[in-house]
């Protein structure tokens, strides 16, 4: 089994409070790597011309109650020189009242789910195969992440732009990288661990396509979850799609919902045709 080591006690979770919590780093983030913040009557706005592709340092947040045309017009003003549209509503009552909305015209939606450390894990789990990954071999697989996840929109300047803001935004949390390497010492699997004070943050949680079903993401996210109780964290997060089965596993190991992001978007670029 993995090392063994001394856990901090977790703090009492509660619901509210403990999304909060979460929406307060999230802001920080985009606040602290973000060139420009404006603030809005209905939430607030981050822009970043250096890095005018990338979604999380150019987008509007809304935190109040708004209707789907004042977000629109607030995305309209904020967004107005960009190739996108992207808006997260952090304010759950609203998100649930213009979803409708937004898909009919067009827009992308998701939903956030914001989920805490608050029990143990349902059983033990081997972490002997994880190690720590070089930049390199973090910066190679989170690429092929992004190039997998938006086959047709990525260019290479998108993908120079996201290793920019994910140095950034590894340099302000503190991150270290964890992974699974193959026989050869390539990646196939990622986590990353991120603190702050007594604040722990599970991100970036993918494997390589070929090596699904292995069970490395439970792998990683029990071994990185150990590592920040280790490192004194009393209050651990982790953010899931709430449409998909990832959010099963983490409840498995230990974390419970406590809150949704919604978030829509709308790409403003012609579709390339795929190559074949």
């Amino acid at each position: 089994m993995g090392t063994e080591r001394s856990r901090t006690t977790l703090l009492p979770v509660d619901t509210a409070s403990a999304g909060e919590r979460i929406q307060e780093k999230l802001r920080r983030s985009a606040w602290m790597l973000a060139s420009e913040l404006r603030q809005y009557d209905r939430g607030w706005g981050v822009r970043t011309p250096d890095l005018n592709r990338l979604w999380t340092l150019n987008q509007l947040c809304i935190t109040s109650p708004a209707t789907f045309d004042e977000i629109v017009a607030l995305a309209e003003d904020h967004q107005n020189d960009l190739p996108f549209r992207h808006v997260n509503v952090d304010h759950d009552s609203t998100g649930r009242a213009v979803e409708r909305a937004f898909t009919e015209a067009g827009w992308k939606q998701d939903r956030e789910l914001l989920m805490v450390l608050d029990a143990d894990a349902d059983r033990s789990v081997d972490t002997t195969a994880v190690v720590e990954l070089s930049e390199e071999q973090m910066t190679g697989l989170m690429k092929r992440w992004w190039a997998e996840e938006f086959p047709v929109l990525v260019d290479d300047d998108e993908l120079d732009q996201f290793v920019n803001y994910n140095r950034r935004e590894g340099k302000l949390w503190s991150e270290s990288a964890f992974g699974v390497l193959d026989e050869d010492g390539v990646p196939l699997a990622i986590t990353k661990a991120r603190a702050q004070g007594t604040t722990g943050w599970v991100e970036d949680v993918y494997t390589a396509a070929e090596a699904r079903g292995r069970g490395y993401a439970r792998m990683l996210v029990t071994h990185v979850t150990e590592l920040l109780r280790a490192a004194e964290c009393d209050f651990i997060f982790i953010i899931a799609d709430d449409n998909d089965w990832p959010k099963t596993l983490y409840s498995k190991i230990g974390y419970r919902p406590v809150g949704y992001v919604h978030t829509f978007h709308l790409d403003l670029r012609p579709l390339q045709p795929v190559e074949t």
